[in-house]
């Protein structure tokens, strides 16, 4: 049997920076011509859609950005070669029922599989099964949740709930030869995967998945060779410019090549690197930071006891970029902030913030966010608050 070879990038979505490129159809000005035959040469080509392909006006209520694209702007996808398009993720419910029909009807109107997805609670379809020569592949998609829940009359993506995700991957593998699971979740902005990314990986990889790589960070993260499979933590961006400010983690991103034969199958991260309106191939390959995170990260699961605070040390800086939102949205309306704001560097103003909580309210929040059933409490009682602002 003829190997396979499958290009998986990660985040995409157009932007108005390349709007016309997109809707031109013009793949080698957007990625270039190293890229594009990178893709060429594969039997099977996926990505991630960040968001939806729609012309309705009319966003869903939420914090943070509603994501979309013109319906034209699908022209680059296509051109690209992309044969199957992960939708569950955090932004491809950003319009509603109206921009899920039009992305759906865009994408077949194009010839373009997706999956992650679906019309309702009961139809979200988390997988495609693809048959090259005689060999079986499935790829697989599931999510964290945001706002893109399914509702019994409402479509909505593929939760990850670990006891159904696992069963259905061992299901799976059952009726196939390969098994790619495409994980959105993650923390975004950090190049360091945490503990409840590492088991939940390594379960799906115990339950059969070959390979397992998250998206949505928009950062490169790093890779693991457990049980035999290859699990990729963070791929980053492919081609997603929604901030025009582009910090070191957005200006790269992973394309993967996996090869499949009868004796089994390799992993090879490809370097891509941000250009004003696109990516292209990094040809220099620089991935020294990649490799020694991947590294750092092995002496952690080999117990290291050094490498395991040394990488705990460098996740939580990562994390505390996101201080500033976390303790500004839990303070509530005070006069006093708005002036401070105006006064104070964000380095000033997160430290003023944390300042104004005692110690029993910060355990008080921890135990919110952390007992599942006070988290469950909380977000009933948010809910019920947003309903009677409704009124």
């Amino acid at each position: 049997m003829k190997e396979t070879k499958i290009m998986i990038a990660g985040d995409l979505m157009p932007m108005p920076c390349n709007y016309e490129l997109f809707a031109s159809g013009d793949a080698h000005a957007l990625f270039g011509e190293r890229l594009c035959d990178l893709f060429a040469s594969a039997d099977i080509r996926v990505c991630n859609l960040e968001g939806c392909f729609t012309d309705s006006d009319q966003p869903i209520e939420k914090i943070g950005p509603n994501i979309k694209a013109p319906t034209d702007t699908i022209r680059a996808v296509k051109a690209l070669g992309i044969d199957y398009a992960t939708l569950g993720n955090t932004h491809s419910m950003d319009y509603g029922r109206q921009g899920y029909l039009d992305t759906c009807r865009v994408l077949d109107e194009n010839g373009i599989g997706y999956f992650g997805w679906g019309d309702d609670a009961a139809s979200v379809k988390s997988y495609v099964a693809v048959n090259d020569g005689g060999r079986r592949i499935i790829l697989y998609n599931t999510t964290e949740q945001f706002e893109n829940a399914p509702r019994e009359d409402h479509p909505g993506v593929d939760l990850y709930d670990e006891y159904r995700v696992c069963h259905e991957i061992n299901a799976l593998k059952k009726r196939c030869d390969f098994l790619i699971v495409l994980y959105h979740g993650g923390i975004e902005g950090t190049h360091y995967n945490s503990e409840v990314m590492r088991t939940r990986f390594h379960r799906m990889a115990d339950n059969g998945a070959d390979v397992i790589l998250s998206q949505h960070t928009h950062a490169i993260g790093e890779q693991e060779h457990y049980n035999g499979a290859y699990l990729l933590y963070g791929q980053g961006n492919f081609c997603f410019h929604f901030r025009t400010e582009v910090t070191p983690h957005l200006a790269e991103g992973l394309v993967l090549e996996l090869i499949i034969d009868d004796d089994g199958f390799s992993a090879t991260p490809h370097r891509i690197i941000r250009t004003e309106k696109g990516c292209v191939y990094d040809d220099e390959q620089e991935l020294d930071a990649f490799y020694e995170r991947s590294r750092l990260h092995d002496q952690l699961i080999a117990g290291d006891r050094k490498a395991k605070d040394e990488f705990d040390r460098q996740f939580g800086n990562d994390c505390a970029k996101w201080a500033n939102a976390f303790f500004y949205l839990f303070r509530g309306t005070n006069p006093l902030d708005a002036e401070k704001r105006k006064a104070l560097s964000p380095e000033e103003f997160t430290q003023y913030l944390k300042k104004s909580y005692t110690r029993e309210q910060l355990l008080g929040m921890q135990m919110f966010l952390r007992n599942e059933e006070f988290n469950e409490v909380g977000n009933r009682i948010l809910s019920d608050l947003l309903a009677e602002k409704d009124l």
